[in-house]
């Protein structure tokens, strides 16, 4: 099931997986922000509130052209829910995708990211 994404973590998945240091993350994560592409970068909660719209974040995504097809299918079959074992520190909710982003829009590590 996947982890809601608070700051810590998306500085982990950064360096670990993408080779990009803290730095440049939260620039591009900020950036992102800036434009609208996703939530506020700067979490320690990594727990959605119950009300959390999954089904309409996913249908954000469902146009794109690499992974529009998944998650149609997700939309379609049913997807596991976030899990619940998180912290809510009652600053910001966890770090989402707003809309939809291409990589035309984007480049570089904000794409990446």
């Amino acid at each position: 099931r996947p982890a809601p994404l608070n700051t810590v973590s998306l500085l982990k998945i950064a360096s670990q997986q993408l080779g990009i240091g803290s730095h440049e993350t939260m620039h591009a994560a900020e950036s992102l922000y800036i434009q609208g592409y996703i939530s506020y970068p700067r979490t320690e909660t990594a727990q959605y509130a119950p009300s959390f719209d999954i089904g309409g974040t996913l249908a954000l995504q469902a146009r794109h052209p690499i992974w529009g097809d998944y998650v149609t299918d997700l939309l379609r079959q049913g997807f596991n829910y976030a899990r619940a074992d998180g912290v809510d520190a009652g600053d910001h909710p966890p770090i989402t995708p707003m809309r939809c982003a291409m990589e035309e829009d984007l480049g570089g590590n904000q794409w990446r990211l």
